[in-house]
């Protein structure tokens, strides 16, 4: 495995402001705290999610109607769980998974030998326009170093027509729920995930970049600007997660 050792409380970036990080410097923070989880990330997302994370994707991803023949991206497919499901799901299509941690790749790869999998950057993929049918990012787009052109290059590597699928954690609307899911995972995650981690700050980070996340509303509006229609919205474990499904016009 190419491994990164730093110490993420090393550095003078706290959970907080590494939300705000953009272009290389929140592409180096992402790269290193994924590298430093990899081989605990699902283990851990288990417990932090309370199991609910598979349901979810079997939720978003079965419904697809995909036909043989058709070509998929999965953008920032982490460990591959997303990746797997779709290859199990839709034996005939061709599904390449995309991330920046070498060390989340490795493990993918461990997992299957079916997919294709690349190490890359969602604001420069190598692939040619109109390439895909279908390109989907899970519970990933708040790690990305650049909002608008992560989004610009989904939709480039679209075919005309193909279909963008983000599945996420997106900003609760009912004061009640989202003031629990702010405390549950404000406080209650990081202590969680203590007994099974050195260094917790990965998951405060995630905890953080989950509570700023957008709103499905916003998602949208953002998504509308950018040559692709909103056309299916979707939320999944009580307003836990959602689906956004896009065609590019």
């Amino acid at each position: 495995m190419t491994k990164n050792n730093n110490n993420l409380n090393n550095q003078s970036i706290t959970p907080l402001k590494a939300t705000q990080l953009q272009g290389e410097d929140k592409r180096q923070y992402i790269r290193t705290l994924f590298d430093n989880i990899a081989t605990k990330y699902d283990f851990i997302r288990t417990i932090v999610f309370l199991g609910q994370t598979s349901s979810w994707y079997r939720q978003a991803l079965r419904d697809l109607e995909l036909q043989p023949g058709m070509k998929v991206l999965d953008v920032g497919c982490g460990t591959g769980e997303s990746t797997r499901f779709l290859t199990n799901s839709y034996p005939d299509i061709e599904v390449e998974g995309l991330d920046l941690s070498p060390g989340m790749l490795e493990v993918a790869r461990q997992l299957d030998s079916v997919s294709g999998y690349f190490e890359g950057d969602v604001c420069n993929i190598e692939r040619p326009d109109a390439t895909y049918d279908l390109v989907i990012t899970a519970f990933t787009f708040r790690n990305f170093p650049d909002k608008q052109t992560s989004l610009a290059e989904m939709i480039r590597v679209l075919r005309p027509g193909g279909r963008l699928l983000i599945l996420d954690h997106f900003q609760p609307q009912k004061i009640l729920w989202k003031q629990t899911y702010t405390f549950w995972m404000s406080q209650v995650v990081p202590q969680i995930v203590k007994p099974f981690i050195e260094d917790s700050t990965p998951y405060r980070y995630l905890a953080q970049s989950i509570i700023n996340q957008l709103s499905m509303p916003e998602f949208t509006n953002l998504i509308n600007g950018f040559g692709a229609t909103v056309t299916q919205a979707n939320f999944y474990g009580g307003g836990a997660s959602g689906r956004l499904i896009a065609v590019r016009n």
